[in-house]
């Protein structure tokens, strides 16, 4: 029996994290910031496996990626790069690309370069 056989009575469902990748992206940041100093320059991704496939109405997923640095959203809370994909990979690539668009679409809504205060690192025990 796999760990994605098991069934326990009030448990939804099991993730199993598969990877943690580290991104750096130093140009990409440079052109975010405003003024010399880079506050962050590479983020974390974690890739968790779920025990069930997720539907969605575009596609059906069974991993998903989260950023480990998050961006203040419209709201005042913060929101990192989420992705789903058939595969690591897939989620991987999804998740990057999400949060990269977040961070370029919120710099242009700011109309101004980003700032240490824009993002929150989350803690490594709840990332």
């Amino acid at each position: 029996m796999g760990w994605k056989d098991i069934k326990i009575e009030n448990v939804d469902q099991i993730e199993k994290c598969v990877a943690e990748f580290e991104i750096t992206a130093l140009d990409f940041f440079e052109n975010l910031y405003d003024g010399d100093i880079l506050h962050y320059g590479a983020f974390k991704v974690k890739v968790y496996e779920t025990q069930i496939v997720q539907f969605n109405p575009d596609k059906d997923f069974n991993f998903i990626g989260y950023t480990n640095l998050k961006l203040k959203d419209s709201s005042g809370g913060y929101e990192g790069g989420i992705g789903s994909g058939v595969s690591l990979e897939q989620a991987l690539e999804e998740t990057i690309r999400d949060f990269m668009r977040k961070l370029t679409e919120y710099k242009a809504q700011k109309s101004a370069g980003l700032c240490k205060e824009d993002f929150v690192l989350v803690d490594y025990d709840e990332f």
